[in-house]
């Protein structure tokens, strides 16, 4: 296993519970954290968009039509190089996006780590 992919699994294990938190909470209130949070955070939503993307999560046809309505955020999320580009986009789609594909995407988390 390289360091990258380590360190990765690393940042995801770290931050489950902040992320199962903002999977749970409104959309307002998902906003608010988003864009008060630091990049190691915004970096460790990067990666899961990027997993989901290039096919590290496994994913079945009912969880793909859960974030078909969804693709072009998970898209400027993944694609994104700094933290103001993934507020920016998540802001753009509103809080709601987070509680969707979170709560798609977290069950799924253990098998990455």
């Amino acid at each position: 296993m390289s360091k990258r992919v380590s360190h990765r699994k690393k940042l995801i294990k770290d931050n489950l519970n902040a992320l199962k938190t903002l999977s749970h909470i409104g959309p307002k209130k998902s906003l608010v954290i988003i864009n008060n949070s630091p990049n190691k955070f915004l970096h460790v939503i990067r990666t899961l968009a990027k997993s989901v993307l290039d096919g590290t999560v496994p994913l079945k046809e009912h969880h793909i039509k859960k974030l078909k309505r969804h693709k072009s955020v998970i898209r400027a999320i993944a694609k994104s190089r700094s933290g103001h580009h993934i507020k920016k986009a998540a802001s753009q789609k509103g809080g709601s996006f987070f509680k969707s594909v979170l709560t798609t995407i977290l069950p799924l988390i253990p098998m990455l780590l």
